[in-house]
């Protein structure tokens, strides 16, 4: 992995990094060392409840530190798609009230491209598959779902249509709706989406 990982709480975020500047013995509630297992799931699930707007974690070796991470959660592998048409206009769903980007957990054995491009179609109703041209983002986000602590991966690929499709959202999935929005329509949509996703879109643009 290279570069900081950003894992969302919300609109919270924990900063997992090898970048250690701090004294370990420091007081600062906003950075902690890695020490041990038990001591970074205790410090998570602290940040976790309390009502502080970041957190960064800190060890020499940064794979070492996300996989010590991902052991405090229910870990899920899921993939999505940056859907552009020749004009540049973009696909966008809005999903609970909120806007989004088509995407879903990988099946068992399945790629994270392929998963990409079978959310992007499944969510938003496409009649032709949409072509992969290059992989943008990934993103790391933590919800709870039946009693579990969820961090979700999700690897966000760019995609290209050539036709201007009607879309049809997914209801079954809690979608309302489904368009295509050009850049300088995505004021609204910024304005009321995740963290993560403007993420995406800021990598993109």
């Amino acid at each position: 992995m290279e570069g900081d990982i950003k894992i969302y709480f919300n609109d919270r975020v924990v900063v997992l990094t090898d970048k250690i500047t701090q004294n370990p013995v420091s007081n600062d509630r906003h950075v902690y060392i890695f020490d041990n297992q038990k001591a970074l799931a205790k410090r998570l699930k602290h940040f976790g409840k309390s009502d502080d707007e970041h957190l960064c974690i800190a060890h020499p070796n940064l794979n070492q530190l996300f996989e010590y991470t991902t052991r405090c959660f229910t870990y899920i592998e899921a993939a999505g798609g940056l859907v552009t048409l020749p004009d540049g206009r973009m696909l966008v769903i809005k999903r609970l009230g909120k806007w989004d980007l088509p995407k879903g957990k990988a099946e068992k054995g399945e790629s994270l491209s392929a998963t990409a491009i079978r959310e992007v179609v499944e969510e938003c109703g496409l009649k032709t598959t949409p072509e992969i041209t290059g992989e943008i983002a990934h993103t790391y986000h933590t919800y709870h779902q039946h009693g579990r602590h969820i961090l979700k991966h999700t690897a966000w690929f760019a995609m290209r249509c050539h036709t201007d499709e009607t879309l049809t959202p997914q209801s079954s999935e809690n979608i309302s709706q489904a368009v295509w929005l050009h850049k300088n329509q995505l004021n609204a949509v910024l304005q009321n989406t995740y963290q993560s996703i403007k993420q995406v879109l800021k990598i993109e643009e």
